[in-house]
């Protein structure tokens, strides 16, 4: 650790101000586990070995692979790399890239710019030039991907694959059928061959499925050990590692089997199981990683989550129909009330004191939703803390902080006066 970042660290730790030193610092607090060490490193090392290893020849290209996306490209022999994290390197003059060259209006979401910026800077510099993007995503990044392809990216952007649950049936094996042949496309796309080795995808089917129910192992154990792995490390292995491995399956797995051993090893303490208070994280996985600090100083225990994948795919089926219908499986497209759901059923499992809903500015449409999660919740009794973040690097405002520990705090108070 260099000595600037451990000045910041004895003086106050939300003084820091980058996401390195961020990174550094949990290392720091994390002393005691090997394990999550080296997960910290994966996140860390993620992107910029991911452009060291396309540099040397293996292919790799950017994609937002948060369901099918990470599986199928490794079984076609590429690293999957989330432009998402790029806005750990963002910062605001990326996001005026955005707005000054490609005319991006100022309330567009920050996630978008800061992608929009970087790929910027990165033309024509040798590094990967591939984009693998989705319909689905959103509109801005409809935009997004036609600017980069007008710039000489390589971009392939499938059709929109959602299914609202109460879709069964003849309808659902109609989707079924129309995503394998998505699936088959970018195969093409990326390969040249519309066709996909099925045994190596079946590997990929299995490794994904392992590591889900290693991942589902280490969040039951945190129930008992609430301040182990705090906020940070455990919300990006979450939003990145169990669906990208940061590049590295091998070491990823590696790192996950060590964590559950530490874990099953440390015994159980009374006291934090009474002091922890439980909250449920709804919403994006942001850039400002002093709001997870703020949970951890204040006694937060993040210990429920809305995007844990709640369904293994069926490895008893073709692979590619098998990654499809846990895709399916898996979704939770339409109305808000569905992802509501999800939250609720963590609350509920937990006990949760409180719910914390994040989402970036700029994105219109996940404000409307957490408005309404807070509303819901509010009426339930649920304490909600409804934040709206910027995607860049840099450190939150100090009114977000102060309203993470002021939330937390007041939680802390409510469970004090009950007994």
């Amino acid at each position: 650790m260099s000595a600037l970042v451990a000045e910041k660290i004895n003086d106050d730790p939300l003084e820091i101000t980058t996401q390195k030193e961020y990174l550094e610092y949990s290392k720091t607090v994390h002393h005691y586990s090997k394990a999550i060490q080296k997960l910290i490193d994966l996140i860390n090392n993620y992107v910029p070995d991911a452009e060291k290893a396309y540099k040397a020849g293996q292919p790799a290209i950017w994609t937002g692979g948060y369901r099918w996306e990470p599986t199928l490209l490794y079984a076609l022999g590429v690293i999957p790399v989330s432009y998402t994290e790029m806005g750990r390197y963002s910062f605001r003059d990326d996001m005026l890239v955005a707005e000054d060259i490609y005319q991006f209006p100022v309330e567009t979401c920050s996630m978008v710019k800061c992608s929009v910026g970087q790929w910027h800077k990165r033309l024509n510099t040798g590094t990967i030039d591939r984009i693998l993007g989705s319909s689905c995503m959103c509109e801005p990044f409809n935009l997004a991907w036609e600017v980069m392809r007008q710039k000489g990216y390589d971009v392939y952007a499938n059709e929109a694959i959602y299914r609202a649950p109460n879709v069964d049936g003849p309808r659902l094996e109609s989707l079924v059928q129309f995503m394998g042949e998505q699936l088959l496309d970018v195969a093409e796309w990326v390969t040249g061959k519309r066709e996909i080795d099925e045994e190596r995808l079946k590997e990929e089917v299995k490794r994904k499925n392992r590591l889900l129910v290693k991942f589902r192992r280490v969040l039951d154990l945190r129930i008992t050990h609430p301040f182990y792995m705090k906020t940070l490390p455990i919300i990006l292995t979450l939003s990145v590692g169990v669906n990208n491995y940061f590049g590295k399956p091998l070491e990823f797995e590696a790192a996950l089997d060590e964590l559950i051993v530490e874990l099953e090893n440390e015994p159980i303490q009374e006291e934090d199981l009474k002091r922890a208070i439980t909250l449920v994280w709804a919403g994006g996985t942001g850039q400002e990683f002093g709001v997870y600090e703020a949970i951890d100083l204040a006694g937060g225990a993040l210990l429920g989550f809305r995007d844990v994948p709640f369904k293994l795919a069926d490895e008893s089926l073709p692979a590619l129909e098998s990654l499809v219908r846990y895709h399916y499986a898996n979704s939770r497209a339409g109305a808000g009330v569905y992802t509501r759901n999800v939250i609720e059923s963590e609350v509920e499992k937990l006990k949760a004191k409180g719910v914390i809903l994040y989402g970036y500015i700029g994105c219109s449409f996940a404000s409307i939703d957490r408005e309404m999660w807070r509303r819901y919740f509010h009426e339930k009794g649920v304490p909600c803390l409804n934040l709206e973040g910027s995607f860049q690097t840099g450190a939150p405002s100090g009114q977000v902080l102060t309203r993470v520990r002021a939330f937390v705090e007041m939680l802390d108070s409510n469970r004090q006066k009950l007994g």
